[in-house]
């Protein structure tokens, strides 16, 4: 997410912000041993039941088509897609935060919080396992998601890197400022849009940067290397690489569906992510002041259904 911020109003509320003692490292840990209690209450006296189906693994990076990808697979029948940008701007999503924070410290050797135990299945069916099919911020979990279901179908969409790259560099500029990095923590954790956080250790972790600040420089290696492990690693039967300008044909019988009479959906470009952006951001701006200045009306943590 890119704030809508000049650098001096950055600044001024970044000084804002650190001047309240707010122990926010702390109520985070607690909000994540709560979760982490009930999942392990849960996993005692839950009965086992039938795994569910994988979901569709839609693995192509952010900024490749996974909007319009997800429209059609709402489409042919699949209702049910898992996309960063409803789990960013969702209240009832921002469970999943905390799930995703803890995935990138099981998956991504080069952050400074990696813990070296990979998620598991059953891990990543606490967030994924109630969707159709997965895509956008799952795409950054790729060498985690594949193993954790063998058995699912992928959908690779690969755009060119010269269109590529630039869309992306919007998207992670924002993660490569330190003050930026750090004010968007705070607006997020204070909000109770949780997003930031996660996202700064997403962008760091995928590109394999040794530093936040390196993002940009190590971004065209990343999307090559995703690319190709994803082409090397999953069954060819398993896998559709496809282009959004193929239309509805090869995704419609990768997917065993019948060809629909409607135009492929092509949504969410540059223009629009970004006012998407500065809407959430400063809506996240405004509810973080008024938590800050009238502690009362600060909703409780949203916590897992």
């Amino acid at each position: 997410m890119s704030w809508p911020l000049s650098p001096p109003s950055v600044s001024f509320l970044y000084s804002f912000f650190c001047s309240i003692q707010l122990n926010m490292d702390n109520q985070e840990k607690t909000i994540d041993s709560s979760s982490q209690s009930e999942k392990d209450k849960e996993s005692t006296t839950s009965p086992k039941a039938t795994p569910r189906p994988p979901p569709i693994l839609c693995l192509g990076a952010p900024r490749t088509g996974s909007a319009s990808l997800m429209k059609a697979l709402q489409i042919l029948g699949y209702p049910n897609v898992h996309h960063g940008w409803e789990a960013a701007e969702l209240e009832e999503l921002q469970w999943q935060w905390p799930i995703f924070d803890r995935a990138c410290d099981a998956t991504f050797t080069n952050i400074p919080t990696y813990r070296g135990k990979p998620f598991s299945r059953a891990e990543w069916d606490e967030v994924f396992g109630e969707y159709d099919a997965v895509s956008d911020v799952a795409s950054f979990f790729a060498e985690s998601l594949i193993p954790a279901y063998p058995d699912a179908k992928v959908i690779l969409v690969e755009r060119d890197m010269e269109k590529w790259f630039p869309s992306m560099h919007a998207v992670v500029k924002s993660s490569t400022s330190p003050i930026r990095r750090k004010l968007g923590a705070k607006i997020g954790d204070l909000s109770g849009f949780l997003s930031p956080r996660p996202c700064n250790k997403l962008h760091q972790g995928w590109t394999r940067a040794p530093s936040p600040n390196d993002v940009i420089e190590y971004l065209k290696p990343a999307y090559v290397r995703h690319n190709k492990y994803i082409r090397d690693t999953v069954p060819k039967e398993q896998l559709l690489d496809f282009k959004l300008s193929d239309g509805w044909e090869p995704l419609c019988q990768f997917l065993g569906k019948e060809v629909p009479d409607v135009p492929f959906p092509h949504v969410n470009d540059s223009k629009e992510y970004a006012e998407r952006g500065k809407r959430l951001g400063n809506k996240m701006i405004k509810l973080a002041l008024r938590n800050l200045i009238f502690p009362c009306l600060r909703p409780e943590p949203i916590t897992r259904p």
